[in-house]
């Protein structure tokens, strides 16, 4: 890790519960952050490590991980910039939920977790953000835990592919480029992925360029995935 030397305000006025800390604790916390570079493949912690500080995104995507016993791995959530991580076992003391490995060159800032937990207990106001980005996490869970107990293959794969193309403006999205880091996103094995893929192709739901995915019948797929229309 690189000690930042350059005023970091703006990047940490991406957390809310900094933005609300009063000035010198923001300035001290400044001043304990550090920087940290990752190659894709690249670990920032392990699973049931002892928490050591949030890492905030400066930029690239980091998936967060949970491993069985037989080696498959199941994707919690995977975040880009201007998201933190490792809020929970920060604030409840645990170990880390899951192992979070970069999904592609990344930058992270490093915020140690004693000084970020004394800047808090200074600031009822930040203290109410903890709440609030706590409870997102929470309903982001339960999605999770829906797609996986209360739906199937295809209907998993047809919500993931809504939720993503969700977020920008021309109904498409890029697939990872592994079909296994897709299927350990939403809880199922990379021949499955495949098969659903191709038949949404079949039935002109979808069509494919390489990774790059574009949807033809929104309405269609949201009746795969089990939604009204």
């Amino acid at each position: 890790m690189t000690r930042l030397t350059a005023d970091v305000a703006a990047a940490l006025d991406a957390i809310p519960y900094v933005r609300t800390l009063r000035s010198q604790d923001r300035k001290t916390l400044a001043e304990t952050c550090m920087v940290q570079t990752l190659a894709r493949g690249a670990r920032v912690f392990e699973e049931g490590q002892p928490p050591a500080g949030v890492f905030l995104i400066l930029s690239g995507r980091v998936h967060l991980v949970r491993s069985s016993a037989n080696g498959r791995e199941q994707i919690l959530h995977e975040e880009g910039p201007g998201v933190t991580l490792a809020e929970v076992p920060i604030f409840d003391g645990g170990g880390y939920v899951g192992s979070a490995v970069a999904a592609e060159d990344s930058v992270l800032l490093f915020i140690p977790r004693e000084m970020l937990l004394a800047c808090i207990g200074r600031s009822a106001e930040s203290a109410a953000e903890v709440f609030r980005v706590l409870a997102r996490q929470v309903r982001q869970f339960a999605t999770l835990v829906e797609d996986l107990s209360l739906h199937n293959v295809t209907e998993r794969i047809a919500r993931y592919l809504l939720r993503e193309a969700a977020r920008t403006s021309d109904a498409s999205l890029l697939l990872p480029d592994a079909r296994g880091v897709l299927a350990a996103r939403i809880g199922i094995v990379r021949e499955d992925v495949s098969r659903a893929l191709s038949q949404f192709k079949r039935e002109g739901v979808i069509e494919m360029d390489g990774r790059r995915l574009r949807i033809l019948d929104a309405n269609q797929l949201k009746r795969l995935a089990g939604e009204a229309v």
